[in-house]
């Protein structure tokens, strides 16, 4: 599993790395979202042959749910996929401590922010269950560019009500940043855990999986 890890690693670094610097360098916010989702399709192909590129703790979720990520590599997962993160929060406070010291949180409004993150986390799990294990799109070589498209999608419908996090770990990282407050953390990593959930068990019970290789 050691090489699954170390990807998962790489990959959620530079996935946060991307956000981070894009929001605090002077005029490129408007582009941020085009930016990370061409940036994660990129990692996505560089990484998917080797861990399925979750990147994210709700994907890891997701897979569980719909029976295809076995027990013993959930925990070690979500490990290193926090730790790619917050390493990554860590970075851009050394390269770009200007721009932090600038960051105002972005006001929330529960219910909008329940709506948005529970809507387009969902949207995200169910287009990586349906592009990475579904039978009828296996071996397919759109998977990355399909993921990175719904992110920036989902970014810019909803990146000014919730940030458009739509994962735990940058949601975390977020929260570390002083991009979202800390009282809301639970807030997001709830509704993003229900959504991921949600998308894994309505998949499995359509019965259309394409059994993935599993890390060993």
């Amino acid at each position: 599993m050691k090489n699954q890890l170390i990807a998962e690693f790489i990959g959620t670094y530079f996935l946060y790395l991307m956000i981070g610097m894009c929001v605090v360098a002077p005029g490129a916010a408007a582009f941020t979202p085009l930016a990370v989702g061409v940036g994660l399709a990129a990692l996505v192909y560089s990484c998917g042959h080797i861990s399925k590129a979750h990147f994210n703790p709700a994907t890891t979720v997701a897979y569980f749910c719909a029976g295809t990520h076995p027990i013993k590599a959930f925990l070690p997962y979500i490990a290193v996929i926090l730790g790619g993160a917050i390493t990554a929060a860590l970075t851009i406070s050394i390269l770009n401590p200007e721009g932090l010291a600038l960051v105002k949180p972005i006001q929330v409004d529960t219910t909008k922010v329940i709506v948005a993150e529970f809507a387009f986390t969902f949207a995200l799990m169910w287009v990586i269950l349906n592009v990475a294990i579904a039978e009828g799109t296996k071996s397919n070589q759109f998977y990355g560019l399909a993921i990175g498209a719904i992110v920036a999608a989902g970014a810019y419908a909803v990146g000014p009500i919730s940030f458009a996090a739509f994962n735990p770990a940058v949601t975390l990282s977020l929260c570390l940043n002083g991009f979202i407050p800390w009282t809301a953390f639970g807030l997001y990593l709830g509704t993003q855990v229900i959504a991921a959930t949600a998308a894994g068990l309505i998949f499995r019970s359509m019965e259309i999986t394409n059994p993935e290789e599993l890390p060993s």
